[in-house]
């Protein structure tokens, strides 16, 4: 299933990226890959999404994170198992969808749960400001959010269609 392959495949590149960074770069090390636009920079992460909820004690945080997970799998199954109902030819862009949030989700949680934090890296350059570093996994599920846009407005595009094609049954009859 194309789902599995991108969501893997997003993780084991978060996951091997992560590793590379913190042998290669110190914790706190900066190398700029493209200079005054893009850095490397080694940072950890022990609070979660943007930094929200890094003043709680960690077992407040390892119960939010698994709540989250719980909740976001729901919402990835749901799009998932509704996806058949989209034109055949809108599908791959829910299995995208579904693919890199959910490859997100493993590569972030899969190191939490290894050493509660995740290592982030990939900074950007805007303006004057070094926007603070995130990871592959941030980037994956950063890409979903236009994707999901499209998914959206191939459901309406779905239900329409088959409002329509109901009414005209209902027509014929």
């Amino acid at each position: 299933m194309p789902v599995i392959w991108i969501a893997f495949s997003v993780a084991i590149l978060d996951w091997t990226t992560k590793a590379l960074v913190a042998t290669t770069i110190p914790e706190g090390g900066r190398i700029e890959a493209w200079p005054e636009r893009i850095a490397l920079w080694h940072v950890r992460n022990d609070a979660m999404i943007l930094g929200l909820f890094g003043h709680l004690p960690l077992i407040w945080r390892q119960i939010i994170a698994v709540l989250l997970a719980l909740v976001g799998l729901t919402l990835l199954r749901q799009v998932l198992t509704k996806a058949h109902r989209l034109l055949p030819r809108r599908r791959p862009w829910a299995w995208a969808f579904v693919g890199l949030v959910f490859g997100g989700m493993l590569g972030n949680l899969g190191e939490r749960a290894l050493h509660w934090g995740v290592t982030d890296f990939l900074s950007i350059k805007y303006g004057r400001i070094w926007l603070p570093p995130g990871n592959i996994a941030d980037l994956a599920i950063i890409l979903s959010i236009p994707i999901s846009m499209l998914v959206i407005a191939f459901e309406i595009e779905a239900r329409a269609m088959r409002s329509s094609s109901v009414a005209d049954t209902r027509l014929d009859i």
